[in-house]
């Protein structure tokens, strides 16, 4: 699934760092595509809820909030393609 997709992401990319290597494009691999996926699956709690997941009684409201921000906090979904891409050439080049 996505979200053991995102696990692995996160864990390689800390392993990496851990192992003293270079680890900049998954780290920043991992933050966009967990982040993008807590989103989508944040908007699929709200459909499955229907009208409650908008209320503020109901936490679903609130996994939206929460995960839209990841893309903002740590650099924007933008900024991690750039990261992801001047990665890429380096390693071509």
């Amino acid at each position: 699934t996505d979200l053991e997709a995102a696990k692995l992401l996160t864990l390689q990319a800390a392993a990496l760092r851990d192992a003293k290597k270079p680890y900049i494009k998954e780290a920043s691999m991992a933050k966009l595509f967990a982040s993008k996926i807590a989103v989508q699956n944040s908007l699929e709690a709200i459909q499955i809820h229907g009208g409650y997941g908008y209320v503020r009684e109901y936490h679903v409201e609130r996994f939206l909030r929460d995960s839209k921000i990841t893309e903002i906090y740590e650099g924007t979904s933008e900024i991690q393609k750039l990261v992801i891409a001047r990665e890429l050439q380096k390693e071509l080049l």
